[in-house]
């Protein structure tokens, strides 16, 4: 996949920075950045299954489970602050924010209809790279996430256009959650950068009943991850 060519783009780099002579270096300061690339989210949505019986001697899953995923287009924006170690490691900090959209649609009993998706991330976290030549480097980042989540269910998709419609319930919340990832940034000039990255983020699963629901009643669980890569270009300050 496109993030695993990116994976071994960055170790190919890694192998080039031992080898090269030192420079005197300084990827020290202020940066701000633009970046698009592809967006994948995935989603595993559990239900209690309303057949299962414990007693019933025929095998029955306990649960009707579902995943699915879903790619689009992604875009955001970067800030961050670097400071290197004379001749040695670079150590940053940064803030981001992600627009994407691949929202995912499943089945789970006969008829229904879930789907939930996550279209704006905000991320904070911490960066290490090593330098490669004078203006560029490959790094690891790390850090919190914070999702825009919205989901529907509809327990019964044949009935939407009649009179007597059910319910179709709608569930919405930012969601914490954590991502890890790394690339490479190329120094187009010394104060001009170009960038190749992957991140992973997990929001971990989440229970959602009906408002006013009892809190012993079944849940509809459901777990988001995405996979996002994007190019960016950057500038120092």
């Amino acid at each position: 996949m496109k993030y695993k060519l990116m994976i071994a783009a960055a170790a190919m780099g890694a192998v080039v920075a031992l080898s090269a002579p030192a420079y005197a270096q300084d990827l020290s300061g202020f940066r701000i950045e633009a970046r698009g690339g592809w967006n994948q989210s995935s989603t595993d949505l559990s239900l209690p299954n309303p057949d299962y019986d414990e007693d019933n001697d025929e095998p029955i899953d306990e649960f009707l489970t579902a995943s699915e995923t879903e790619s689009d287009i992604a875009y955001g924006a970067e800030i961050g602050y670097d400071f290197q170690i004379p001749y040695g490691p670079v150590l940053g900090v940064y803030a981001g924010v992600d627009f994407a959209g691949g929202e995912t649609c499943a089945e789970l009993i006969e008829d229904d209809l879930a789907c939930a998706g996550i279209d704006r991330t905000i991320t904070l976290g911490a960066r290490a790279g090593l330098p490669l030549g004078e203006t560029s480097m490959i790094f690891v980042k790390g850090g919190y996430s914070n999702g825009k989540f919205a989901a529907t269910y509809d327990e019964d998709v044949t009935d939407n256009d009649d009179a007597d419609a059910g319910d179709i319930f709608e569930f919405d919340e930012d969601l914490g959650g954590w991502h890890a990832g790394g690339g490479l940034e190329f120094g187009l000039t010394r104060r001009l950068y170009a960038k190749l990255e992957y991140t992973y983020t997990s929001y971990g699963s989440q229970e959602y009943r009906p408002d006013g629901a009892d809190e012993d009643s079944d849940a509809l669980e459901i777990g988001t991850d995405r996979h996002l890569v994007v190019a960016g270009v950057g500038l120092r300050f």
